[in-house]
């Protein structure tokens, strides 16, 4: 459930700094792209450590299974 509530976590982040590049000129001045894309880079971390973490779980129950 945990890995669930983080992905989408990252992809809130993401969509952040994508409406960020589009539309934050107004926002936050002309230079506006480089702190939308450090945003979207933290996005896509949260994403991928979602997945990540998922599949440690997963093949730490497999090798659990096949140790017994």
């Amino acid at each position: 459930m945990k890995k669930y509530v983080i992905l989408v976590l990252g992809v809130a982040v993401c969509l952040t700094a994508a409406a960020l590049m589009a539309f934050g000129k107004g926002l936050l001045g002309e230079n506006h792209s480089g702190i939308a894309t450090v945003i979207g880079i933290v996005g896509i971390g949260l994403v991928a450590g979602s997945s990540k973490k998922g599949s440690e779980e997963a093949k730490s129950s497999v090798g659990g299974v096949l140790d017994d």
